[in-house]
């Protein structure tokens, strides 16, 4: 099996140099949506659904399978395909004790935004939140 290495950009290669385990280097953004036809007769969200059209549109942006991998004795850091994919990891789905107020999700946001991303894996997460009062 032959393996291609694309090399990461400077730009990302200095993100992952500035990170230490206190600060991290990623970035993330919150945003409330409607429930509309994601939503499931007992009032939650079909996280399935999502998931399924996320699959459906990741072949567009290779880069969210890929993970990091260092070249030997370069020590530089390139991406490589994740053979061990598993969206399931990536898309998460939590809620907040309903009615979930804002002071509530900004603690949750803070408490995601805490932990640093695994870098055996592709470096993105997408948090499905119910439960949010808009």
């Amino acid at each position: 099996m032959t393996r291609t290495y694309d090399p990461i950009p400077l730009s990302d290669s200095t993100f992952l140099a500035f990170e230490t385990p206190n600060t991290h280097m990623h970035l993330g953004g919150v945003a409330l949506f409607a429930a509309g036809p994601l939503s499931t007769p007992t009032g939650g969200i079909d996280i399935a659904r999502i998931r399924a059209h996320l699959a459906s549109r990741l072949h567009l942006i290779p880069r969210y399978r890929q993970r990091l991998a260092w070249v030997p004795l370069q020590r530089r850091p390139v991406w490589v395909d994740d053979e061990h994919f598993n969206l399931h990891y990536h898309v998460r789905h939590t809620s907040l004790p309903r009615p979930g107020d804002e002071r509530q999700l900004k603690r949750l946001a803070g408490r995601i935004m805490s932990q640093r991303l695994d870098r055996g894996k592709p470096l993105w997460e997408a948090w499905v939140v119910e439960g949010a009062r808009r």
